[in-house]
Protein backbone atom coordinates (compact mmCIF):
# COMPACT_ATOMS: atom_id res chain seq x y z
CA UNK A 1 0.00 0.00 0.00
CA UNK A 2 0.73 3.43 -0.87
CA UNK A 3 2.73 5.27 2.09
CA UNK A 4 1.05 8.80 1.98
CA UNK A 5 3.06 11.32 0.93
CA UNK A 6 2.31 13.45 3.88
CA UNK A 7 3.96 10.42 6.34
CA UNK A 8 7.36 11.51 4.44
CA UNK A 9 7.00 14.96 5.25
CA UNK A 10 6.72 14.35 8.96
CA UNK A 11 9.17 11.46 9.15
CA UNK A 12 11.55 14.42 7.19
CA UNK A 13 10.33 17.51 9.90
CA UNK A 14 11.40 14.76 12.89
CA UNK A 15 15.14 13.92 11.55
CA UNK A 16 15.64 17.43 9.70
CA UNK A 17 17.23 18.44 13.06
CA UNK A 18 19.67 15.33 12.66
CA UNK A 19 22.09 17.15 10.51
CA UNK A 20 22.10 20.44 12.20
CA UNK A 21 22.87 18.49 15.31
CA UNK A 22 25.53 15.73 14.08
CA UNK A 23 27.39 17.15 11.55
CA UNK A 24 28.68 20.85 11.13
CA UNK A 25 30.97 22.59 8.67
CA UNK A 26 33.46 24.96 10.97
CA UNK A 27 35.27 26.31 7.99
CA UNK A 28 37.17 23.87 6.14
CA UNK A 29 36.76 21.13 9.26
CA UNK A 30 33.74 18.61 8.88
CA UNK A 31 32.86 17.59 12.67
CA UNK A 32 31.12 14.08 12.01
CA UNK A 33 29.13 12.47 14.63
CA UNK A 34 31.07 9.53 16.97
CA UNK A 35 31.01 6.24 15.43
CA UNK A 36 28.75 3.37 16.42
CA UNK A 37 30.59 0.49 17.62
CA UNK A 38 29.51 -2.69 19.25
CA UNK A 39 32.01 -4.22 21.16
CA UNK A 40 33.48 -8.18 20.89
CA UNK A 41 31.89 -8.79 24.51
CA UNK A 42 28.67 -7.20 23.84
CA UNK A 43 28.29 -9.39 20.89
CA UNK A 44 29.28 -12.46 23.16
CA UNK A 45 26.88 -11.32 25.41
CA UNK A 46 24.13 -11.08 23.00
CA UNK A 47 25.05 -14.40 21.85
CA UNK A 48 24.65 -16.08 25.13
CA UNK A 49 21.78 -14.53 26.32
CA UNK A 50 20.34 -15.56 23.33
CA UNK A 51 21.37 -19.06 23.12
CA UNK A 52 20.16 -19.17 26.90
CA UNK A 53 16.58 -18.24 26.41
CA UNK A 54 16.25 -20.76 22.84
CA UNK A 55 18.19 -23.81 24.20
CA UNK A 56 20.14 -23.92 21.33
CA UNK A 57 23.29 -22.44 19.49
CA UNK A 58 22.48 -19.33 17.91
CA UNK A 59 22.28 -19.18 14.12
CA UNK A 60 24.95 -16.42 12.38
CA UNK A 61 21.81 -14.98 10.84
CA UNK A 62 19.73 -14.76 14.16
CA UNK A 63 23.44 -13.03 15.69
CA UNK A 64 23.39 -10.56 13.17
CA UNK A 65 19.91 -9.44 13.11
CA UNK A 66 20.60 -8.67 17.09
CA UNK A 67 23.72 -6.94 16.37
CA UNK A 68 21.65 -4.54 13.89
CA UNK A 69 19.02 -3.94 16.55
CA UNK A 70 21.50 -3.45 18.73
CA UNK A 71 23.34 -0.47 16.47
CA UNK A 72 19.27 0.86 16.00
CA UNK A 73 19.07 1.03 19.67
CA UNK A 74 21.64 3.59 20.07
CA UNK A 75 21.19 5.71 17.04
CA UNK A 76 17.56 5.87 18.49
CA UNK A 77 19.23 6.66 22.06
CA UNK A 78 21.54 9.44 20.62
CA UNK A 79 18.79 11.30 19.01
CA UNK A 80 16.77 11.21 21.85
CA UNK A 81 19.55 12.45 24.20
CA UNK A 82 19.85 15.18 21.19
CA UNK A 83 16.49 16.00 21.96
CA UNK A 84 16.33 15.98 25.23
CA UNK A 85 14.19 13.55 26.27
CA UNK A 86 16.07 12.93 29.40
CA UNK A 87 15.78 15.94 30.76
CA UNK A 88 11.89 16.49 31.05
CA UNK A 89 11.11 12.54 31.22
CA UNK A 90 9.44 11.43 34.83
CA UNK A 91 10.32 8.18 34.16
CA UNK A 92 13.76 9.12 33.81
CA UNK A 93 13.72 11.08 36.89
CA UNK A 94 12.06 9.14 39.29
CA UNK A 95 14.66 6.12 38.10
CA UNK A 96 17.69 8.22 38.72
CA UNK A 97 16.39 9.71 42.41
CA UNK A 98 15.43 6.03 43.35
CA UNK A 99 19.28 4.97 42.24
CA UNK A 100 20.81 7.88 44.21
CA UNK A 101 18.40 6.45 47.27
CA UNK A 102 19.46 2.91 46.61
CA UNK A 103 23.37 4.06 47.15
CA UNK A 104 22.75 5.44 50.38
CA UNK A 105 21.30 9.41 49.80
CA UNK A 106 20.42 10.99 52.62
CA UNK A 107 16.41 9.61 52.69
CA UNK A 108 16.22 13.82 53.45
CA UNK A 109 17.25 15.10 50.79
CA UNK A 110 14.64 16.49 48.22
CA UNK A 111 14.42 14.31 45.22
CA UNK A 112 15.21 17.46 42.61
CA UNK A 113 19.10 17.36 44.52
CA UNK A 114 18.90 13.70 44.37
CA UNK A 115 17.98 13.98 40.49
CA UNK A 116 21.01 16.39 39.96
CA UNK A 117 23.54 14.99 41.84
CA UNK A 118 22.44 11.65 39.56
CA UNK A 119 22.40 13.62 36.45
CA UNK A 120 26.22 14.88 37.61
CA UNK A 121 27.37 11.69 38.64
CA UNK A 122 26.43 10.17 34.74
CA UNK A 123 23.95 7.81 35.81
CA UNK A 124 21.65 9.21 32.96
CA UNK A 125 23.94 7.94 30.41
CA UNK A 126 24.89 4.84 32.34
CA UNK A 127 21.75 3.35 33.76
CA UNK A 128 19.77 0.58 31.16
CA UNK A 129 16.46 1.22 32.54
CA UNK A 130 16.77 4.93 31.53
CA UNK A 131 18.38 3.92 28.19
CA UNK A 132 15.30 1.68 27.46
CA UNK A 133 12.90 4.05 28.20
CA UNK A 134 14.34 6.93 26.07
CA UNK A 135 14.97 4.17 22.73
CA UNK A 136 10.99 4.03 23.90
CA UNK A 137 10.11 7.12 23.75
CA UNK A 138 11.98 8.04 20.41
CA UNK A 139 10.21 4.94 18.88
CA UNK A 140 6.82 6.45 20.38
CA UNK A 141 7.99 10.25 18.68
CA UNK A 142 8.44 8.53 15.07
CA UNK A 143 5.55 6.11 15.20
CA UNK A 144 2.87 8.79 16.99
CA UNK A 145 3.59 10.37 13.09
CA UNK A 146 2.21 7.85 10.94
CA UNK A 147 -1.40 9.14 9.54
CA UNK A 148 -4.53 7.57 10.39
CA UNK A 149 -5.77 5.00 7.90
CA UNK A 150 -8.69 6.22 5.93
CA UNK A 151 -12.30 3.86 5.43
CA UNK A 152 -10.84 2.69 1.92
CA UNK A 153 -7.37 1.60 3.47
CA UNK A 154 -9.15 -0.14 6.33
CA UNK A 155 -11.18 -2.17 3.27
CA UNK A 156 -8.28 -2.62 0.92
CA UNK A 157 -6.30 -3.82 4.08
CA UNK A 158 -9.32 -6.07 4.84
CA UNK A 159 -8.92 -7.28 1.32
CA UNK A 160 -5.16 -8.36 1.84
CA UNK A 161 -5.53 -9.86 5.22
CA UNK A 162 -8.40 -12.04 4.73
CA UNK A 163 -6.82 -15.34 4.91
CA UNK A 164 -5.43 -14.77 8.16
CA UNK A 165 -8.50 -13.24 9.69
CA UNK A 166 -10.62 -16.04 8.41
CA UNK A 167 -11.92 -17.68 12.06
CA UNK A 168 -12.07 -21.87 11.92
CA UNK A 169 -14.45 -24.03 12.42
CA UNK A 170 -15.25 -24.82 15.92
CA UNK A 171 -17.11 -27.55 17.42
CA UNK A 172 -18.79 -28.43 20.80
CA UNK A 173 -18.18 -31.57 22.72
CA UNK A 174 -19.05 -33.37 26.05
CA UNK A 175 -15.95 -35.67 27.09
CA UNK A 176 -15.79 -38.53 29.75
CA UNK A 177 -12.29 -39.24 30.56
CA UNK A 178 -11.01 -43.25 31.50
CA UNK A 179 -7.57 -43.44 32.50
CA UNK A 180 -5.00 -45.10 29.95
CA UNK A 181 -5.37 -48.44 31.99
CA UNK A 182 -9.28 -48.43 32.22
CA UNK A 183 -9.56 -48.64 28.40
CA UNK A 184 -12.04 -51.79 28.66
CA UNK A 185 -14.22 -49.98 31.30
CA UNK A 186 -14.58 -46.93 28.22
CA UNK A 187 -15.28 -49.51 26.30
CA UNK A 188 -18.28 -51.02 27.99
CA UNK A 189 -19.43 -47.47 29.34
CA UNK A 190 -20.06 -46.28 25.29
CA UNK A 191 -21.70 -49.64 25.22
CA UNK A 192 -24.19 -49.13 27.77
CA UNK A 193 -24.86 -45.70 26.86
CA UNK A 194 -25.89 -46.52 23.22
CA UNK A 195 -27.93 -48.96 23.88
CA UNK A 196 -29.76 -46.80 26.85
CA UNK A 197 -29.65 -43.70 24.65
CA UNK A 198 -28.43 -41.24 27.25
CA UNK A 199 -27.55 -38.44 26.40
CA UNK A 200 -24.80 -35.98 28.42
CA UNK A 201 -27.43 -34.53 30.36
CA UNK A 202 -28.61 -37.56 31.39
CA UNK A 203 -25.09 -39.39 31.39
CA UNK A 204 -23.25 -36.46 33.75
CA UNK A 205 -26.55 -35.46 35.45
CA UNK A 206 -27.24 -36.06 39.00
CA UNK A 207 -26.46 -39.18 40.06
CA UNK A 208 -24.72 -40.07 36.66
CA UNK A 209 -21.27 -39.51 37.37
CA UNK A 210 -19.09 -41.78 34.88
CA UNK A 211 -15.20 -41.99 34.26
CA UNK A 212 -12.48 -40.97 36.11
CA UNK A 213 -11.08 -37.85 37.59
CA UNK A 214 -9.98 -35.16 34.99
CA UNK A 215 -7.90 -31.84 34.84
CA UNK A 216 -10.51 -30.64 32.21
CA UNK A 217 -14.51 -30.43 32.46
CA UNK A 218 -16.78 -32.50 30.52
CA UNK A 219 -18.59 -29.78 29.20
CA UNK A 220 -16.54 -27.78 26.49
CA UNK A 221 -16.55 -24.39 25.23
CA UNK A 222 -16.54 -24.24 21.17
CA UNK A 223 -13.14 -24.45 20.26
CA UNK A 224 -11.08 -25.18 16.91
CA UNK A 225 -8.94 -28.32 16.14
CA UNK A 226 -5.43 -26.29 16.82
CA UNK A 227 -7.34 -24.82 20.28
CA UNK A 228 -8.20 -28.68 21.27
CA UNK A 229 -5.15 -29.98 20.55
CA UNK A 230 -3.47 -27.57 22.96
CA UNK A 231 -5.90 -28.96 25.39
CA UNK A 232 -6.11 -32.74 24.78
CA UNK A 233 -3.05 -33.56 22.28
CA UNK A 234 -3.30 -33.14 18.38
CA UNK A 235 -4.22 -36.81 18.08
CA UNK A 236 -7.62 -36.14 19.63
CA UNK A 237 -8.48 -32.61 18.13
CA UNK A 238 -8.16 -34.77 14.94
CA UNK A 239 -10.03 -37.34 15.55
CA UNK A 240 -13.04 -35.60 17.36
CA UNK A 241 -13.04 -33.27 14.10
CA UNK A 242 -14.02 -35.75 12.16
CA UNK A 243 -16.92 -37.59 14.56
CA UNK A 244 -20.74 -36.37 13.40
CA UNK A 245 -22.96 -34.14 15.92
CA UNK A 246 -25.36 -36.08 18.42
CA UNK A 247 -24.12 -39.53 19.50
CA UNK A 248 -21.48 -41.11 21.44
CA UNK A 249 -18.30 -42.07 20.16
CA UNK A 250 -14.91 -43.44 21.86
CA UNK A 251 -13.23 -44.79 23.18
CA UNK A 252 -10.89 -41.47 21.65
CA UNK A 253 -7.35 -41.57 22.61
CA UNK A 254 -5.65 -38.34 23.92
CA UNK A 255 -2.60 -37.36 25.31
CA UNK A 256 -3.89 -38.13 28.87
CA UNK A 257 -5.67 -41.46 28.26
CA UNK A 258 -9.27 -42.41 26.87
CA UNK A 259 -12.31 -40.33 26.09
CA UNK A 260 -15.97 -40.73 25.18
CA UNK A 261 -17.29 -38.06 23.37
CA UNK A 262 -20.56 -36.17 22.16
CA UNK A 263 -20.49 -33.45 19.75
CA UNK A 264 -22.91 -31.03 20.86
CA UNK A 265 -22.36 -28.70 17.45
CA UNK A 266 -20.16 -27.69 15.33
CA UNK A 267 -19.64 -24.05 13.07
CA UNK A 268 -17.83 -24.01 9.59
CA UNK A 269 -14.83 -21.69 8.83
CA UNK A 270 -15.64 -17.95 8.20
CA UNK A 271 -14.58 -14.04 7.47
CA UNK A 272 -16.37 -11.69 9.89
CA UNK A 273 -17.54 -9.16 8.69
CA UNK A 274 -15.79 -5.44 7.95
CA UNK A 275 -17.06 -3.80 10.98
CA UNK A 276 -16.39 -6.72 13.10
CA UNK A 277 -12.84 -6.74 12.70
CA UNK A 278 -12.50 -2.53 12.17
CA UNK A 279 -10.66 -1.78 15.34
CA UNK A 280 -8.35 -5.36 14.46
CA UNK A 281 -7.54 -4.01 11.11
CA UNK A 282 -7.08 -0.17 12.29
CA UNK A 283 -4.31 -1.03 14.84
CA UNK A 284 -2.98 -3.71 12.65
CA UNK A 285 -2.15 -1.43 9.83
CA UNK A 286 -1.12 1.27 12.14
CA UNK A 287 1.34 -0.72 13.76
CA UNK A 288 3.04 -1.55 10.08
CA UNK A 289 2.90 2.15 9.39
CA UNK A 290 4.58 2.44 12.11
CA UNK A 291 7.48 -0.32 12.15
CA UNK A 292 8.16 1.85 8.28
CA UNK A 293 8.52 4.99 9.87
CA UNK A 294 11.28 3.38 12.14
CA UNK A 295 12.91 1.67 9.52
CA UNK A 296 12.59 4.87 7.78
CA UNK A 297 13.89 6.89 10.59
CA UNK A 298 16.57 4.73 11.50
CA UNK A 299 17.90 5.08 7.26
CA UNK A 300 18.02 8.65 8.11
CA UNK A 301 20.06 7.98 11.66
CA UNK A 302 22.79 5.86 10.06
CA UNK A 303 23.17 7.99 7.29
CA UNK A 304 26.91 9.18 7.74
CA UNK A 305 27.67 7.36 10.95
CA UNK A 306 30.39 4.55 10.73
CA UNK A 307 29.30 1.51 12.15
CA UNK A 308 32.22 -0.82 13.39
CA UNK A 309 31.61 -4.00 14.72
CA UNK A 310 34.40 -5.60 16.44
CA UNK A 311 35.23 -9.45 15.55
CA UNK A 312 34.86 -11.62 18.63
CA UNK A 313 38.25 -13.25 19.52
CA UNK A 314 38.65 -17.17 18.10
Amino acid sequence: MARPLAQFLAIGLLLFVTDRLWTRTRGDVDVRPTPVVISAQRIEQLRRLASGSAGRPLAEAQLAALVESEVADELLYRQALAYGFDRDDPVVFNRLVQNMRFAGADPERAAEDLYREARELGMHRSDIVVRRRLIQRMRLLIESRVEEPSDSELRAYFQSQAVQLVRPARLRLTQVFFAQEHRDAAARALEALTRRGLDPAAALGPGGALGDPFLHASAQPPQSEQELAGRFGAEFARAVFGLETGRWWGPVASAYGFHLVWIHERSAAELPSFEEVRAQLRYGLLAERGEEAVASALAELRRGVEVRVESPEP
